[in-house]
């Protein structure tokens, strides 16, 4: 019998441990927090922007531009031989004259 009494008066604990609850409530402003983080992941453009805003991304993205750059102005500085052969020879099968403006009797303003 004393196994009844103590399981009813866990019960009764139990019970009345849950005199007190209240349901839970969200904060007021957690579905407009949601809504535009929804809004805000749709834009593939939005998240192409954040994350070439970063700076070692950007910093990487301009060393990649510049070393480019020094790339093509060195590899322009040299013209090849055969290009300059190339280059002369077709002047000469059209009879290509250099030609100066002030050579033709034009003045200069």
């Amino acid at each position: 019998m004393t196994n009844k009494n103590q399981v009813q008066e866990q019960v009764a604990k139990a019970m009345s441990s849950l005199e007190g609850i209240q349901p839970a409530t969200a904060n007021p402003h957690l579905y407009t927090r949601i809504r535009t983080k929804l809004e805000q992941e749709k834009s593939s453009w939005g998240w192409l922007a954040a994350f070439l805003s970063k700076p070692v991304v950007a910093a990487a993205l301009v060393g990649t531009i510049i070393l480019i750059n020094i790339l093509t102005i060195t590899a322009n500085r040299s013209v090849p031989e055969e290009t300059t052969d190339q280059l002369v020879s077709l002047a000469q099968d059209y009879s290509f004259q250099p030609s100066n403006i002030l050579e033709n009797g034009f003045n200069q303003p």
